[in-house]
């Protein structure tokens, strides 16, 4: 099992230049088991580092926590002493006099216990902190509550960031770093999506079969919970399930979502830009059309694979009557679905490294009334445009070629008038890869992913 940090780079970067210009101080957050507390651990490996992890519990708990590790760090017991979060950090503030990284990891847990810690927090930075050679890292999972509490307008600590981002979970490439196999690297990643804390746990698995029967359809498996652990912060939980479970079976608009859920089609939507401003759900508009109206799907793989392959199957797998042949179509369902996501970031990649016939400077699916293409990828400025078709599954020449025959006739019902087109199709596998490219199309499949 692969523990070795992987990628990163450019948030270490960030930190790394923050770290150079101190007085500073940082804000970062994202959603649970997303590797910020890792981050922060490289991060602070060589220097002189007071990195205090907040817990769930009374302010009063979280006090002690955190004046016994002050107490050690500077062998000093006046610290025990304290009560309080003012004269803490006051006190604090008065002991920094070399260059010190100070991080406060899952801040928000301090923030439920006491909101008062802000307060004190910005009074300390304000008249004592901002003025020694520190750097005050605060991070937190609860996505809603570091956004409302400690990055909003109306946040004692607002304008007092020097740097700040949220960790997002880790694209296609870096995940299947962690799999000895590429194409079950690839079908974990399809399910989970590249959040480093779930890549670990599948990369003590051989197969995604045996993955899915231990983790996901047994009650003990460590997925078998895991959404009530990342939703935790959400209240009305059960309406967000509903929610969340129609758009798994693939209701899109709003009022299929909502009639899906049970609810007034009028209030679905502060349910789903609360899901979008965490992460969990996004909102897509067609490329090349212009249309108001949206359409909503799970963004987070995880959640996805969840609602399709656990939330109702929950009595049968309580049983034990729940095995791997009865879920295949649907894991066969969130495949093909996901390896739209995972071909978009394909091309993306040969996009960076300049081996498209263009560069694109937008790239998303395409849909009107019951004609879909699955990419759509633009240069505006220079009029040309490549669609693209993707399948999971293995296509002999023939069937790409009827593939790429229907795309140019799906293509011709895009309104670009005068603009350069080019059709590309992706696969499991292409036979007859090299064919279909003589001919001028694009064609790339599992092979060519590998090759990146």
């Amino acid at each position: 099992m692969i523990r070795k940090f992987v990628d990163r780079e450019r948030e270490l970067g960030i930190l790394e230049k923050e770290w150079r210009n101190t007085p500073s101080f940082v804000v970062i957050y994202g959603r649970r088991r997303v590797g910020k507390t890792r981050l922060l651990v490289e991060f602070s490996r060589g220097k002189r580092a007071i990195f205090h992890t907040f817990m769930e519990g009374t302010k009063e708990s979280q006090i002690k926590s955190l004046t016994e590790e002050l107490a050690d760090f500077f062998d000093d017991e006046v610290f025990l002493s304290f009560s309080d979060w003012y004269p803490l950090f006051k006190y604090l503030s008065g002991k920094i006099d070399n260059k010190t990284l100070l991080v406060f990891d899952e801040f928000t847990y301090a923030i439920k216990s006491d909101k008062g810690i802000l307060s004190a927090l910005q009074r300390v930075w304000d008249h004592e902190l901002s003025s020694k050679p520190v750097m005050l890292v605060l991070s937190g999972s609860l996505m809603g509550m570091m956004e409302d509490e400690v990055l909003s307008h109306s946040s004692p600590l607002y304008g007092r960031r020097t740097a700040g981002f949220r960790l997002r979970p880790l694209g296609l490439f870096p995940s299947l770093g962690f799999f000895e196999d590429f194409e079950e690297g690839l079908k974990f990643y399809m399910l989970l999506g590249g959040v480093p804390a779930y890549l670990i746990i599948a990369s003590r698995y051989k197969t995604v079969g045996d993955f899915v029967e231990g983790e996901f359809l047994t009650p003990e498996g460590y997925f078998y919970d895991e959404p009530y652990i990342v939703l935790s912060e959400l209240r009305e939980l059960k309406t967000y399930f509903s929610i969340l479970s129609a758009m798994a079976s693939g209701r899109r608009k709003p009022s299929e979502i909502a009639s899906g859920a049970g609810l007034d089609g009028r209030k679905i939507y502060p349910y789903l830009e609360t899901l979008m401003r965490l992460g969990f759900v996004e909102r897509e508009l067609p490329v090349a059309r212009k249309e108001k109206r949206g359409l909503y799907r799970i963004s987070d793989p995880m959640l996805m694979s969840w609602f399709s392959l656990v939330y109702s199957n929950r009595t049968g797998i309580e049983l034990g009557t729940i095995t791997l042949n009865d879920v295949g179509e649907t894991l066969q369902r969130i495949f093909s679905f996901r390896f739209e996501d995972v071909s978009k970031e394909f091309l993306i990649e040969l996009n960076k490294e300049g081996k498209l016939p263009f560069r694109f400077t937008k790239i998303g699916r395409w849909w009107h009334k019951n004609k879909e293409i699955d990419l759509v990828a633009l240069n505006e400025h220079e009029k040309k445009a490549l669609f693209v078709e993707v399948k999971w599954k293995e296509l002999s020449e023939r069937e790409a070629r009827g593939i790429l025959k229907d795309l140019e006739r799906k293509a011709g019902l895009v309104e670009l008038r005068g603009w350069e087109k080019r059709y590309g199709l992706v696969a499991k596998k292409i036979k007859g890869k090299e064919e279909l490219r003589g001919k001028s199309f694009l064609a790339w499949d599992l092979e060519d992913f590998e090759d990146i």
